[in-house]
Order: C-alpha cells, then structure tokens, then sequence
C-alpha cells in the first residue's frame, strides 16, 4: 500500500511518546503516594444474618428492653458483656485478662471482671474516679496509663482489689479543652508512649502545634516532642504486631457535602505531614484553606474510607478466635456521622492486611445500629479478649458487646 512505511514511522513514534508519557506519569504518581494501597483486590464473598443480641437478665432494661438484632457473618454470635455503663469509650486488657473501660463524662476508669468465665461481667468496679476526662488507657504491667484531656496519669493496685491506690502524673505536657477533647494513647515497642490529641475546631490553624498531632513522650513521661501532624482527629491508634509500625484512624472535617473528605487510615511516621487543616485525602486542597503548593508534600492516607463515618477505636485482629480473615484484619470501630443528609457509618467494619499492608478492600463485620436512619447504639472501640473473643464499646447503648466465633473451629 502507498505510504505504508510513512505510516509504520508515524505510528510508532506516536506509540512511543504514548509509553514515555505514561511511564513518567506513573513515576509522578508513585513518587506522589509512595505508601498508597494497592489495586485493592476482591473481598472473598462472605454471607451475612441478622442475630439477636443475647442479654443476661441484669441487662434487660434501658435500650436492651427491647429485643436487639444485628447483622453479622454466618458464624457470630454477639451478646452483651456488661451494661449501664454510661458513656463507654476506650478498653484496655490487663495482665490478668481483666477488661479496662474508660468514661470520660463521669471521670472514671472501670473494671469488668469476668472470673467465672461465662461470658459475662461478674460486676463493674470502680477503679478510678476524679479524673478529667480519661479516655484512652494502656498497660505497661500492672502500671494503667491514662490519657487525661490535659495529661498522662499513671494508676496502680497495689493490693490487688481492682482499686487504684496509688496515682502519679507522668506528664502535663497535653493540649486541654478545645472541639476534640479525647486523647488517645499507645505504648509503642520502643516503650514510648504515643498520644493523638485532635484540632480545637473544624478547619483553623492552630496557634498549638501539639493539636492535630501525634505526640511522642518518654517511658518515664516528662515533655513530648511531635512525632507526626497534619492529623485532624486521628482517635484511633495501634501498633501493627509484626512490623512495629505505627497506624491511625483520622476524622475528616465537616461541612463539604456528604462525601467530602475521606475518613483516612495512614501509616504514622516521625516528621510526616498529613495535611490538615491545608489539605485531605491525596494531597486535595481544602476550599478555604489549602493550596496546590502547600499540599503537594503531604503524606497521602494509605486507605480512603466513606466520609463522616467517624471512625474511632482500632485493633488488629491477633489473637482471635476467630477465621484468619479476621485474624489478620485491622478492626475500625465506625461511631457514625452526624454531617451528612443520609446518615453512614454505626458499624464494625475490617481492612484486611498482608505483610503489614492493607490488601484489599474493607469489609464490613458487624452493622444494624442504624435502622431506617435512627441508631439505638454506637461502636466505639474494639478490643481483642484473653478469652480470644472480640469485645466491642458503645458509648450510646452505654454497653460492652462480646462476639464469638461459633461457627466452624478457625484453622489454626
């Protein structure tokens, strides 16, 4: 054909700009979120069913008057722990397989102890009260540390009777008051202790740059430094049980529409900027705020989730008795928005994660708090028992859930 060698010329030198094009772009692009997620793969299917939640006789009043129903995996099977709790937030396991539960509204720090092991709390004692606002605790041996609106409060049993008796302030070195008044704190494998405290309002800047930000402290306490910022309300945080690597949940701002931004969950690293209050999501400018130029060097989320779902509580699923899909899943605890004109979130959901990363898309484990848009409950945090059961807060139904496995025995 006339001319066919003109166009085997044209042809590849239009080809070959196509591929230089595309590869620079994907360079751009993997320079821009160099820890962003994979092509998320399919979730294997799972079938759902919607159970009763059982409730001992002591518990069958307020909210759980009526009968309760929630949607779960084939295999779950949920029932409530303890109840009349008031506003149950943050958990922590003791050494002796205790369960820890934090109520910021009444100053106190509860215990629920479950000696006859039948599934549910023996009683509820009161093993620290006066607090301000206490709302994430963790153990470092029989020491509880607290994370206080304005502080780092270290209490111990001496004597064993499930009482504090003895109280020392580790640290005086946190932001106190504003719009987001939690505190939330990890002890890292470094024996750190890593506190997030959240920004005082929506969208400003902060004249305090220990808001918005993760904060790193000594073992002994004393004065923090900032370990990483840019961080909204990030509530939720854990350590991976393999790598070490440090992961939190933050809560994007209000006031953009039903979609707008993306609750985040990211890899925490020392010195990284997240972007708030300039920028959310993948570097995006925030309207009133940001710019292209001051967002561009912020560190992406590592997975984008559905706006104003308020996620709070995280754990890793390690330790469950459970099928390795949730072994080796992140839980998040999804409080449930109020911004939004169709209400989203009022569930447990899992990211699955495979050599330390998230792998695949997130899958929901537990909903039904939301019904016909009105929610007679909200999850709070999760927390892996001694039992290898799953225990769930709820600060609405002023609960503790247990859910088990009681399908077919998980491989081993």
């Amino acid at each position: 054909m006339p001319g066919s060698g003109y166009h085997k010329i044209i042809y590849f030198i239009i080809n070959l700009a196509l591929i230089l094009g595309l590869g620079w772009g994907v360079l751009g692009y993997a320079a821009a979120v160099a820890d962003a997620p994979r092509v998320p793969a399919a979730s294997p299917s799972q079938a759902y069913q919607a159970v009763v939640v059982t409730v001992p006789g002591k518990y069958r009043k307020g909210v759980f008057r009526d009968r309760r129903q929630l949607r779960v995996p084939l295999g779950v099977q949920i029932s409530v722990f303890a109840a009349g709790l008031g506003q149950a937030r943050f958990m922590a396991l003791s050494p002796a397989g205790d369960i820890y539960l934090s109520v910021p509204s009444a100053g106190r720090v509860l215990v629920l102890p479950d000696r006859n092991k039948d599934g549910v709390a023996d009683r509820v004692v009161v093993f620290a009260d006066g607090l301000d606002r206490p709302h994430g605790l963790v153990f470092r041996g029989k020491e509880l540390v607290v994370a206080e609106n304005a502080r780092l409060t270290r209490l111990l049993d001496t004597d064993n009777d499930l009482r504090a008796d003895s109280r020392t302030t580790l640290s005086k070195d946190l932001p106190g008051g504003g719009g987001h008044s939690t505190r939330t704190v990890v002890q890292g494998p470094d024996g750190r202790l890593y506190v997030a405290a959240g920004s005082s309002c929506n969208a400003c800047i902060e004249e305090d740059p220990r808001r918005a930000a993760v904060m790193r402290f000594p073992a002994q306490g004393g004065k923090g430094e900032i370990y990483a910022r840019g961080l909204r309300n990030t509530v939720g945080l854990a350590f991976h049980p393999v790598t070490g690597e440090l992961w939190g949940v933050d809560n994007g701002r209000d006031m953009l529409g039903d979609d707008v931004p993306p609750e985040e969950l990211n890899r925490i690293i020392a010195g990284a900027d997240y972007g708030w209050p300039y920028c959310f999501g993948a570097a995006v400018p925030d309207p009133d705020l940001g710019t292209q130029q001051r967002c561009a060097p912020t560190r992406p989320p590592t997975v984008a989730m559905q706006a104003h779902s308020a996620p709070l509580g995280i754990a890793f699923g390690q330790g469950l008795a459970f099928p390795e899909r949730y072994r080796q899943a992140l839980l998040v605890a999804f409080h449930g928005s109020w911004n939004r004109s169709k209400p989203t979130g009022y569930k447990l959901i899992g990211i699955p994660f495979a050599a330390g990363k998230p792998q695949g898309k997130p899958f929901d484990i537990i909903n039904g708090w939301l019904n016909e848009g009105n929610a007679w409950g909200r999850p709070v945090d999760p927390l892996v028992g001694a039992d290898g059961a799953l225990y769930l807060s709820d600060d609405s139904a002023g609960a503790v859930y247990r859910i088990t496995w009681e399908g077919a025995p998980p491989r081993p």
